[in-house]
């Protein structure tokens, strides 16, 4: 039963189908219209034809119709005869079910009962039609109107209004209306309606098949596209996640390489801090126990080793990092500032906002612990600041590490790139902030202070 469902609705998409559907409703609907319209039109032209040929022949038989200034009578007796010859004992006795002569105020002159002589009827459409000059004509299977001399008949008849004019002046004097049993008739008209209808049927129903073969074809062309589209996009969907799951494997990567040096150079720092810079300081201890101290050449010597050691010292302070694997997001934060007020005697402080509670990677957390350290070290080294506030901040999905200082500022075309000491410099945290798809903004301006912003994505450990 499902399969079936699915056939039919995957069947009700297709524009071919709805356009046999609505279309089929549309033509059959318009065929119906026009249909009826011509078979209108044709039974209109049949019975006003075959009501003006009637017409003729009453008019060929009175005789001609004229009315003196003294003469008040509308219809002579000569053509009450010749109208009752026709209908009572002419050709048309058996054709013609009853008549009557109207005069132009509605009263019956004549009829086929001598007994409605004298009687006014409020005059019909079809009546003041003729009063004015024109042959109406009507088909119908007589229902009389209340008050109709006429009885009800259930026969198809043919209903004429004459007009009889005056020969001298044109007026009509009277009107004739008679009524013609058209059974003739009906069946002409029943045959010519079903030939019309037969006639536009077929046209409609041949122009909506080759419509329908022509958006049938348009249907099958958008469906093969549709389809072709739909596996494009399914192979699209799948690049993306090979993309997608390559550009992870890329940024752990990129981010245990990081690690990794990150430990390489903590490492180099703690062999150039506890081997080198000790051998210095023993070097410079044997020196002055030697006793040449007091030589210009000792003094020398003295002094390179002191600013060797010294050297030494800050390279191994920008190498070296604290265990950040124990320390949380805060944690590190915390850490950093509070190991850059040790090593440049500053104030920063260190600004929380409540409820930051997440698990991230060691990544992230070595990337916010190295922006903290670099931005920091240039507040105090380069902008000269004397008040630097650091923010921490989570954000939906988001983490964001705010520096701003009130130091002499620069120019933003100017960042430095990796610098000499050891520290990363602005240029490489950015780097490295993009291998964990986040970035670095700086705003600063010569003489307002500094503002540098790190934004990253939240990814859990291990991401």
């Amino acid at each position: 039963m499902r399969p079936l469902l699915d056939t039919a609705s995957r069947l009700l998409r297709t524009l071919s189908v709805q356009f046999f559907l609505v279309g089929g409703a549309v033509i059959a609907m318009a065929a119906f219209a026009v249909g009826s319209w011509v078979a209108d039109h044709i039974e209109q032209g049949v019975v006003q034809n075959s009501g003006t040929a009637a017409a003729l022949y009453i008019e060929s038989v009175l005789p001609n119709q004229s009315r003196g200034e003294s003469d008040d009578a509308i219809i002579s007796d000569s053509s009450r005869l010749a109208l009752r010859r026709v209908f009572q004992e002419g050709i048309l006795r058996e054709r013609v079910v009853t008549y009557i002569i109207w005069s132009s105020s509605g009263e019956i002159l004549d009829s086929f009962r001598p007994e409605e002589r004298g009687l006014v009827y409020e005059p019909s459409p079809a009546l003041l039609k003729a009063l004015s000059g024109d042959v109406a004509a009507e088909f119908q299977t007589l229902q009389a109107q209340a008050g109709h001399p006429e009885a009800v008949l259930g026969v198809p008849l043919l209903e004429v209004y004459v007009p009889i004019r005056d020969t001298n002046t044109g007026a009509v004097l009277f009107v004739v209306e008679f009524y013609q049993r058209a059974e003739d008739l009906a069946e002409a008209l029943t045959a010519a309606r079903r030939d019309s209808w037969k006639f536009v049927s077929r046209i409609f129903a041949f122009s909506g098949a080759l419509l329908f073969i022509i958006v049938h074809a348009g249907s099958r062309l958008i469906e093969r596209q549709r389809e072709q589209l739909r596996l494009q996009l399914e192979e699209s969907r799948q690049l993306s996640k090979s993309n997608e799951v390559l550009r992870k494997h890329v940024s752990q990567a990129a981010q245990r390489s990081t690690a990794q040096s990150e430990k390489i150079m903590q490492r180099i720092g703690q062999d150039l801090h506890d081997g080198v810079a000790q051998h210095l300081s023993l070097a410079s201890l044997r020196l002055e126990a030697a006793g040449f101290q007091s030589s210009k050449d000792a003094e020398t010597v003295r002094e390179s080793l002191a600013n060797a050691m010294a050297e030494l010292r800050a390279i191994s302070r920008g190498l070296s990092l604290p265990d950040l694997a124990k320390l949380d997001l805060k944690e590190c934060a915390a850490q950093a500032v509070k190991d850059h007020n040790k090593s440049f005697g500053s104030n920063a402080e260190l600004i929380e906002n409540p409820g930051i509670d997440i698990d991230t990677s060691f990544a992230t957390r070595l990337c916010v612990y190295r922006f903290l350290q670099e931005s920091l070290s240039n507040a105090s080294r380069h902008a000269e600041a004397t008040e630097i506030a650091a923010k921490l901040a989570v954000n939906s999905d988001w983490i964001t590490v705010l520096v701003t200082d009130n130091g002499k500022g620069f120019e933003q075309g100017a960042v430095a790139g990796v610098r000499d000491d050891g520290g990363q410099g602005l240029v490489g945290l950015s780097d490295r902030a993009a291998t964990l798809g986040g970035k670095v903004e700086i705003t600063s301006q010569p003489g307002k202070g500094t503002t540098v912003r790190l934004l990253l994505p939240i990814l859990e450990d291990g991401q």
